[in-house]
């Protein structure tokens, strides 16, 4: 968040500020340079607190996603900025009750990212390796040459070739296999997210007493499932 910091930092309001500030000091009366200060600051953190320039500074700052992971994460993240927009527009009460859903999603989103981002250098690797050669094939072509070959050293020599290529096959199918189990986790939590933003418009209709009782068991639900990603994220392994 550092670039939203000076972002807030540089905001042309809060450079008006301090040189007022500055100017104050020097021109009338000294004590007003710390209270401008103090004002100042105060301008700097809202900036930097708002919400919604801190979901927009993400979804601007985030890196682009494998192709099969791009589709899906698009969903979260529309999820999310739905649940915000939801919120914004609810009263005061209800949308203070309802900010721990908020917050829970924010880290929700942030972890299907982290998880995305990663397996993206996997499947990277697994759609150039299928696209460049048919490794099938080409070990159909070592058995007939092993199979063929008269030479002893040369024999060997396709013999290890073909153990290299069988090494690369199980590499691949492992990958293979380790994509579909997190695409199916990410499917699982692109679901959710729609579930959730269902739930969200429902409590809003309840009111903020109803509203704050059902929140904890959402919030558990939410943090239970970036719980997961972020298990499935441990368990990848870089190719």
């Amino acid at each position: 968040m550092r670039s939203l910091i000076l972002k807030a930092l540089f905001h042309p309001l809060n450079i008006l500020m301090l040189g007022l500030s500055v100017v104050a000091g020097l021109v009338a009366a000294w004590w007003l340079f710390p209270l401008g200060i103090i004002c100042w600051l105060i301008m700097v953190m809202a900036i930097w607190r708002d919400p919604s320039l801190r979901i927009s500074h993400s979804m601007q700052n985030r890196e682009p996603l494998a192709p099969r992971f791009q589709a899906y994460f698009d969903r979260i993240e529309r999820s999310q900025v739905n649940v915000f927009n939801s919120l914004a527009s609810a009263p005061s009460r209800t949308r203070g009750a309802l900010e721990p859903v908020r917050t829970a999603i924010d880290r929700l989103v942030d972890n299907a990212h982290s998880l995305c981002s990663r397996v993206t250098v996997m499947e990277n690797y697994r759609v150039v390796s299928q696209s460049r050669t048919n490794l099938k094939a080409d070990l159909t072509r070592i058995d007939a040459k092993i199979a063929q070959a008269n030479d002893p050293v040369v024999r060997q020599e396709y013999t290890s070739s073909r153990q290299s290529l069988v090494d690369r096959i199980a590499k691949l199918e492992a990958v293979s296999t380790q994509l579909e189990r997190i695409e199916a986790q990410i499917v699982s939590t692109t679901n959710e997210m729609d579930s959730i933003v269902t739930e969200v418009i429902r409590l809003q209709a309840l009111g903020p007493e109803d509203a704050g009782r059902r929140v904890p068991q959402l919030v558990k639900q939410i943090r239970q499932e970036a719980d997961q990603l972020k298990d499935f994220e441990r368990l990848v392994v870089d190719v």
